[in-house]
């Protein structure tokens, strides 16, 4: 016996079940009776458009269970590194339930602390922060130099390295307390053509004095800023900011001279 005839019956109570989406021309095609004329019946049950709550257009896929965690952990530092949970929920626009999963979670594995009904970051997400480099032995020098330019300038300076699309403040020394908000260390800026915004300057009445920290290769691993509340004279710090960047570089490449195996 012809298995096509065994078959037919089964397959049209399941093309019957299913209102014909087979032949939804968003599937791909599979075996079917070769009886059956597939474009007069997609004429005649015509597709339905996108599946209710699926963008066609968009398509997002589902958040993962890791980027759920890194969302909450960058709305703590977002909130001064201290949240509840509803709050947490919200701003990141995941449910007070898993959010509360997730919490819990990090929480055992101290990368949140939790107190009470309030979150913080945790030890173990300092100590895994403090192995980060934009560039090696990068941060370790820099600190210092912020000082001293700090010191002789009177403006705050900071270490600004690319990040995203956005310029992360890597390091800093600060000379005005408000300034603590905008610069902290793990803060991010606007950016332009890999510089401080100048809309974002003037929005917060700054003047940031910029020079990069360049390799003899040329390549930047970064730079160094000077910033500041207008009005200021600001032909002499400019200077004093790209020699501090120079400074910078140059001990970047003796630092990585003696640290080399050839040097041993």
């Amino acid at each position: 016996m012809d298995l096509r005839i065994l078959l037919e019956p089964l397959s049209v109570r399941w093309m019957h079940s299913s209102q014909f989406a087979f032949f939804d021309r968003r599937y791909a095609p599979g075996p079917f009776h070769p009886d059956i004329d597939v474009s007069a019946l997609s004429a005649r049950f015509p597709s339905s458009g996108p599946r209710e709550g699926i963008s066609m257009e968009t398509k997002r896929r589902p958040r993962s269970v890791l980027e759920g965690a890194f969302t909450l952990l960058d709305a703590l530092v977002r909130h001064q590194g201290e949240a509840g949970l509803t709050q947490l929920a919200n701003s990141c626009s995941i449910p007070k339930a898993t959010a509360h999963r997730l919490l819990e979670q990090l929480t055992a594995l101290e990368v949140v602390q939790r107190n009470e009904n309030r979150y913080r970051v945790g030890a173990q997400a300092f100590r895994l922060g403090q192995s980060w480099q934009p560039y090696p032995r990068l941060l370790e020098l820099a600190r210092g130099e912020l000082r001293r330019l700090t010191a002789t300038t009177r403006a705050s300076s900071v270490l600004a390295v690319p990040c995203d699309g956005h310029i992360l403040i890597a390091a800093a020394s600060l000379a005005r307390p408000e300034d603590h908000l905008l610069f902290r260390p793990g803060s991010t800026v606007p950016q332009r053509i890999g510089r401080f915004c100048p809309v974002w300057q003037a929005e917060h009445e700054l003047v940031a004095i910029e020079a990069a920290i360049r390799l003899p290769t040329g390549r930047a691993v970064g730079s160094i800023a000077a910033v500041l509340a207008p009005p200021q004279p600001l032909a002499a710090l400019s200077e004093t900011v790209a020699r501090t960047a120079r400074t910078l570089g140059a001990a970047l490449v003796r630092k990585a001279d003696t640290m080399s195996p050839m040097s041993l």
